[in-house]
């Protein structure tokens, strides 16, 4: 197999990669990942599972390696070989066991405008049926910006990303061009996501496997410096804050956006940002399926992010991924440092207020968990 010969040739054996990373610490995990990839032993599930695919790794090695890129073909593997769980088809929009339509059951989902516009509006599966506030704070910028502008919400236009880094492809590929016609049809000539994992979707992933996009696809954050420059929006409320801005590992180290969130925040009045770049960044614990499989670990996680920003003295953290933001408010029940997405804060900037609903949301979450999820977190008390 092409990567593994690449990885055994030019891995150096040099363990920066596990310096950085908070899920593993072996370097014999490599000979085991060559293994299975081969054909030639078996693994354990735990090897696949524990990787946050959060890219520190690859980040960390003199020559791009990483184990992210031996986990991500050797879960696809495992899923040829041992079928899908219900921890994977959780995500997949055409499932029994799709935690959105869970979700969906057990409470309202906020209703969007649906008509044609220049700008189409994706706030993903998490903005639509879990941190809401995300989607509504971007839509009230839009409105008071006057954008022309139409939201493509719900499940069914799931653009497939999250099941494709648990292992399954499938959505992506039953979605994919689904999504693309109907942005089209909408006469959209820009489509703003809320995701991370949804921009890359439709960033890198789409083009790759159905061609060239005929609009620009920008992450919010890009979009609201966008809306500030051209003046907009325009912050006038004044939040004397000493915010810690965490970045998102798929917006951050697989996309490369990072500093238009840094410059939407140094614009707001009486905030002062106390990271001004990635250095040191780190991951929030949720991704790569290990909040489902190691609920406690990865809450354990998402709390070093807690300690990295009363090191620097913040008060609020700061951030624009769905599931970011769930790990972090969920791990931070007992902190005092309060955590905001970037629209949610921009929006009290330019005195728009959305009251949210923290404690409904975790305890909705997590009984959607138990619910799609064969014992989930019962060894762990969750």
């Amino acid at each position: 197999m092409e990567i593994v010969e690449k990885h055994r040739s030019e891995c150096k054996e040099c363990g920066q990669c596990l310096k950085v990373c908070p899920r593993y610490n072996d370097l014999g995990l490599f000979n085991r990942l060559y293994g299975y990839l081969e054909g030639n032993s078996e693994i354990d599930a735990g090897s696949l599972l524990r990787c946050l695919t959060c890219g520190l790794c690859t980040n960390a090695c003199p020559v791009g390696l990483g184990i992210k890129t031996l986990i991500s073909p050797a879960r696809q593997k495992w899923v040829r070989e041992h079928g899908l769980t219900d921890r994977q088809t959780m995500v997949d929009p055409e499932a029994e066991n799709n935690l959105f339509k869970k979700i969906a059951e057990l409470d309202e989902t906020p209703a969007y405008k649906e008509s044609s516009g220049s700008v189409v509006y994706f706030p993903g599966c998490a903005g639509t049926y879990i941190n809401k506030i995300m989607a509504q704070s971007a839509i009230a910028l839009l409105d008071k910006a006057a954008v022309d502008y139409t939201v493509l919400s719900g499940v069914e236009y799931c653009c497939g990303a999250v099941s494709a880094g648990a292992g399954d492809p499938g959505p992506i590929h039953r979605n994919g061009q689904r999504n693309i016609e109907e942005i089209r049809k909408r006469g959209a000539k820009t489509l703003i996501t809320a995701c991370p994992g949804c921009f890359k979707a439709f960033k890198d992933i789409y083009p790759r496997i159905f061609g060239k996009l005929d609009f620009q696809v920008l992450h919010v954050s890009q979009y609201l410096e966008l809306l500030i420059k051209e003046g907009k929006l325009t912050p006038e409320a004044v939040l004397k804050h000493k915010v810690f801005y965490h970045d998102p590992c798929h917006l951050t180290r697989s996309m490369g956006v990072y500093q238009e969130a840094r410059d939407v925040l140094e614009q707001i009045p009486g905030t002062e940002l106390a990271n001004g770049t990635p250095k040191n960044s780190a991951c929030c614990g949720f991704g790569g399926g290990v909040r489902v499989n190691y609920p406690s670990e990865s809450l354990d996680v998402a709390s070093d992010r807690y300690r990295a920003a009363e090191k620097l003295g913040c008060d609020i953290i700061i951030t624009n991924c769905g599931g970011c933001m769930q790990n972090l408010i969920e791990a931070g029940q007992d902190e005092k440092i309060k955590v905001f997405d970037l629209a949610e804060y921009l929006s009290l900037a330019c005195g728009i207020k959305i009251e949210r609903e923290d404690s409904r949301m975790l305890e909705l979450v997590n009984r959607a968990y138990r619910l799609c999820i064969s014992g989930y977190g019962e060894s762990e008390g969750l």
